[in-house]
Protein backbone atom coordinates (compact mmCIF):
# COMPACT_ATOMS: atom_id res chain seq x y z
CA UNK A 1 0.00 0.00 0.00
CA UNK A 2 1.26 3.46 -0.55
CA UNK A 3 1.72 6.36 1.02
CA UNK A 4 2.67 9.74 1.51
CA UNK A 5 4.63 11.94 4.19
CA UNK A 6 2.39 15.01 5.10
CA UNK A 7 3.60 17.93 6.67
CA UNK A 8 2.23 19.97 9.75
CA UNK A 9 1.05 22.76 6.98
CA UNK A 10 -0.47 20.35 4.77
CA UNK A 11 -2.77 18.56 7.35
CA UNK A 12 -3.81 21.91 9.53
CA UNK A 13 -4.89 22.99 5.54
CA UNK A 14 -6.94 20.15 4.44
CA UNK A 15 -8.65 19.59 7.94
CA UNK A 16 -9.44 23.68 8.30
CA UNK A 17 -11.08 23.41 5.31
CA UNK A 18 -12.99 20.52 5.81
CA UNK A 19 -14.63 21.75 9.24
CA UNK A 20 -15.13 24.87 7.31
CA UNK A 21 -17.12 22.92 4.51
CA UNK A 22 -19.02 21.41 7.62
CA UNK A 23 -20.40 25.18 8.43
CA UNK A 24 -17.96 25.95 11.18
CA UNK A 25 -18.21 29.71 12.11
CA UNK A 26 -15.17 31.39 11.01
CA UNK A 27 -14.39 32.15 14.51
CA UNK A 28 -14.04 28.69 15.40
CA UNK A 29 -11.61 27.21 12.76
CA UNK A 30 -9.00 27.59 14.31
CA UNK A 31 -9.87 25.49 17.24
CA UNK A 32 -12.17 22.94 15.51
CA UNK A 33 -8.88 22.66 12.97
CA UNK A 34 -6.39 21.96 15.83
CA UNK A 35 -9.38 19.38 17.34
CA UNK A 36 -9.61 17.94 13.92
CA UNK A 37 -5.98 17.63 13.47
CA UNK A 38 -5.15 16.04 16.79
CA UNK A 39 -8.00 13.33 16.36
CA UNK A 40 -6.63 12.57 13.40
CA UNK A 41 -2.49 12.38 14.55
CA UNK A 42 -2.99 10.87 18.43
CA UNK A 43 -4.58 8.57 16.76
CA UNK A 44 -8.28 8.90 18.64
CA UNK A 45 -10.72 8.70 15.29
CA UNK A 46 -7.83 8.54 13.08
CA UNK A 47 -7.32 9.68 9.74
CA UNK A 48 -9.59 7.11 8.68
CA UNK A 49 -12.52 8.15 11.16
CA UNK A 50 -12.17 11.69 9.94
CA UNK A 51 -15.16 11.47 7.20
CA UNK A 52 -17.46 10.25 9.52
CA UNK A 53 -16.79 12.93 12.53
CA UNK A 54 -16.95 15.44 10.28
CA UNK A 55 -20.56 14.07 9.31
CA UNK A 56 -21.21 13.76 12.91
CA UNK A 57 -20.25 17.27 13.35
CA UNK A 58 -22.97 18.62 11.13
CA UNK A 59 -25.83 16.95 12.55
CA UNK A 60 -24.72 17.47 16.32
CA UNK A 61 -26.79 20.10 18.28
CA UNK A 62 -26.05 23.87 18.81
CA UNK A 63 -27.45 24.88 22.23
CA UNK A 64 -25.39 26.36 23.86
CA UNK A 65 -23.89 24.31 26.78
CA UNK A 66 -24.13 25.20 30.33
CA UNK A 67 -21.43 25.07 33.31
CA UNK A 68 -22.63 24.23 37.01
CA UNK A 69 -20.24 24.32 40.30
CA UNK A 70 -21.02 21.38 43.02
CA UNK A 71 -18.85 19.68 45.72
CA UNK A 72 -18.04 16.95 43.05
CA UNK A 73 -16.64 20.17 41.02
CA UNK A 74 -16.96 21.82 37.86
CA UNK A 75 -19.18 19.90 35.45
CA UNK A 76 -20.04 20.71 31.70
CA UNK A 77 -23.36 20.43 30.42
CA UNK A 78 -22.39 19.99 26.82
CA UNK A 79 -26.15 19.93 25.43
CA UNK A 80 -25.34 17.24 22.45
CA UNK A 81 -22.81 19.43 20.78
CA UNK A 82 -19.91 17.38 19.19
CA UNK A 83 -16.32 17.08 21.30
CA UNK A 84 -14.89 18.91 19.12
CA UNK A 85 -16.75 22.04 19.59
CA UNK A 86 -16.24 22.15 23.61
CA UNK A 87 -12.56 20.43 23.83
CA UNK A 88 -11.18 24.01 24.16
CA UNK A 89 -13.00 25.80 26.55
CA UNK A 90 -13.41 22.13 28.91
CA UNK A 91 -9.63 22.38 28.98
CA UNK A 92 -9.49 26.02 29.57
CA UNK A 93 -11.68 25.51 32.46
CA UNK A 94 -9.90 22.28 33.71
CA UNK A 95 -6.18 24.85 33.57
CA UNK A 96 -7.80 27.44 35.48
CA UNK A 97 -8.69 24.68 38.24
CA UNK A 98 -5.15 23.43 38.07
CA UNK A 99 -3.85 27.11 38.21
CA UNK A 100 -5.93 28.02 40.95
CA UNK A 101 -5.97 24.78 43.20
CA UNK A 102 -3.38 22.30 42.19
CA UNK A 103 -6.08 19.53 41.07
CA UNK A 104 -7.39 20.32 37.49
CA UNK A 105 -10.59 18.61 36.61
CA UNK A 106 -14.00 18.94 34.83
CA UNK A 107 -16.80 16.45 33.98
CA UNK A 108 -18.03 17.00 30.56
CA UNK A 109 -21.35 15.28 29.90
CA UNK A 110 -24.28 15.26 27.03
CA UNK A 111 -21.21 15.61 24.82
CA UNK A 112 -21.74 14.01 21.44
CA UNK A 113 -18.66 11.76 19.71
CA UNK A 114 -17.85 11.84 23.48
CA UNK A 115 -14.66 9.55 23.13
CA UNK A 116 -13.51 12.43 20.67
CA UNK A 117 -12.60 14.91 23.81
CA UNK A 118 -9.44 12.70 24.02
CA UNK A 119 -7.80 15.40 21.41
CA UNK A 120 -7.13 17.66 24.71
CA UNK A 121 -4.51 15.18 24.93
CA UNK A 122 -2.71 17.21 22.29
CA UNK A 123 -4.38 20.63 22.80
CA UNK A 124 -2.57 20.59 26.36
CA UNK A 125 0.48 20.17 25.54
CA UNK A 126 0.88 24.07 23.96
CA UNK A 127 0.04 24.94 27.76
CA UNK A 128 2.84 23.04 29.18
CA UNK A 129 0.91 20.16 30.82
CA UNK A 130 -0.33 16.96 30.01
CA UNK A 131 -4.07 15.84 29.92
CA UNK A 132 -6.38 13.08 30.28
CA UNK A 133 -9.89 12.66 29.03
CA UNK A 134 -11.32 9.31 30.66
CA UNK A 135 -15.15 7.81 30.81
CA UNK A 136 -17.05 8.60 34.07
CA UNK A 137 -19.96 7.25 34.49
CA UNK A 138 -22.24 8.95 31.53
CA UNK A 139 -19.16 11.46 30.68
CA UNK A 140 -15.73 12.47 30.39
CA UNK A 141 -13.85 13.44 32.94
CA UNK A 142 -10.87 15.76 31.89
CA UNK A 143 -7.73 15.75 33.87
CA UNK A 144 -4.60 18.08 33.59
CA UNK A 145 -1.38 17.80 35.40
CA UNK A 146 2.40 18.96 34.74
CA UNK A 147 4.73 17.78 31.76
CA UNK A 148 8.42 17.55 31.31
CA UNK A 149 9.51 21.05 29.83
CA UNK A 150 12.15 18.51 28.01
CA UNK A 151 9.75 16.05 26.71
CA UNK A 152 8.59 17.29 22.50
CA UNK A 153 5.73 17.83 22.12
CA UNK A 154 3.57 15.98 19.16
CA UNK A 155 3.32 19.35 17.38
CA UNK A 156 7.23 19.48 17.67
CA UNK A 157 7.63 15.93 16.52
CA UNK A 158 5.33 16.40 13.36
CA UNK A 159 6.83 19.78 12.46
CA UNK A 160 10.43 17.66 12.26
CA UNK A 161 9.36 14.56 10.53
CA UNK A 162 6.16 15.09 9.22
CA UNK A 163 3.16 12.26 9.17
CA UNK A 164 3.03 8.85 7.45
CA UNK A 165 -0.52 8.05 6.04
CA UNK A 166 -1.77 6.02 2.98
CA UNK A 167 -2.41 7.45 0.20
CA UNK A 168 -5.87 5.89 -0.24
CA UNK A 169 -6.97 7.62 3.08
CA UNK A 170 -5.32 10.92 2.32
CA UNK A 171 -6.45 11.40 -1.08
CA UNK A 172 -10.31 11.54 -1.15
CA UNK A 173 -9.92 14.15 2.25
CA UNK A 174 -8.15 16.44 0.36
CA UNK A 175 -10.32 16.48 -2.93
CA UNK A 176 -13.08 16.67 -0.43
CA UNK A 177 -11.28 19.86 1.50
CA UNK A 178 -12.25 21.63 -2.20
CA UNK A 179 -16.00 22.48 -1.07
CA UNK A 180 -14.86 24.99 0.82
CA UNK A 181 -12.76 26.96 -2.32
CA UNK A 182 -14.72 29.06 -4.37
CA UNK A 183 -15.75 27.38 -7.37
CA UNK A 184 -13.24 27.63 -10.30
CA UNK A 185 -14.36 30.62 -12.82
CA UNK A 186 -13.25 32.76 -15.59
CA UNK A 187 -13.80 35.52 -12.28
CA UNK A 188 -11.89 33.63 -9.66
CA UNK A 189 -9.47 33.27 -12.59
CA UNK A 190 -9.13 37.06 -13.30
CA UNK A 191 -9.04 38.35 -9.41
CA UNK A 192 -6.60 35.66 -8.50
CA UNK A 193 -3.27 37.57 -8.61
CA UNK A 194 -2.21 41.12 -7.89
CA UNK A 195 -3.53 42.27 -11.60
CA UNK A 196 -6.37 41.58 -13.36
CA UNK A 197 -7.50 40.22 -16.76
CA UNK A 198 -9.64 41.67 -18.62
CA UNK A 199 -11.99 39.28 -21.11
CA UNK A 200 -10.55 40.49 -24.02
CA UNK A 201 -7.05 39.47 -22.62
CA UNK A 202 -5.87 43.02 -21.45
CA UNK A 203 -3.74 43.48 -18.01
CA UNK A 204 -5.22 46.13 -15.66
CA UNK A 205 -2.77 46.49 -12.62
CA UNK A 206 0.52 47.57 -11.32
CA UNK A 207 3.39 44.71 -12.32
CA UNK A 208 6.64 46.99 -10.21
CA UNK A 209 5.47 45.39 -7.40
CA UNK A 210 6.91 41.85 -7.93
CA UNK A 211 10.35 41.04 -6.54
CA UNK A 212 11.70 38.25 -9.42
CA UNK A 213 14.28 39.57 -10.99
CA UNK A 214 13.52 38.34 -14.12
CA UNK A 215 16.26 39.68 -16.34
CA UNK A 216 18.36 37.06 -14.72
CA UNK A 217 16.28 34.57 -17.08
CA UNK A 218 17.92 36.21 -20.07
CA UNK A 219 21.44 36.70 -19.20
CA UNK A 220 24.81 34.45 -19.93
CA UNK A 221 24.87 32.02 -17.49
CA UNK A 222 28.67 31.97 -17.53
CA UNK A 223 28.39 36.02 -16.29
CA UNK A 224 26.64 34.17 -13.09
CA UNK A 225 29.38 31.97 -12.22
CA UNK A 226 29.97 33.22 -8.02
CA UNK A 227 33.78 33.77 -8.93
CA UNK A 228 32.13 36.79 -11.63
CA UNK A 229 29.09 38.09 -9.31
CA UNK A 230 30.04 41.78 -8.37
CA UNK A 231 30.39 41.43 -4.25
CA UNK A 232 27.51 42.49 -2.42
CA UNK A 233 27.27 45.94 -1.28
Amino acid sequence: MSSLRLSLREIRMVLERLVQAAGTPAVLLPAMRDAAMYSAILPVCGFEGIEAQIAHLQEAAQQPPSLQEGQAGLLVEAAGRHAWLIADAVLDLAIAQFRLTGQGEVLATGVAQAAELRVIEGLAERHGLSAQAVPDGTGMRVRVAPRPAAEPTRLDRLRRDGLEVAAATWWPLYHASHAALAPDSFESRRHAGTIRVEADGRIVGRNDEDETDLAMLAADPARLRPDTLPPAS
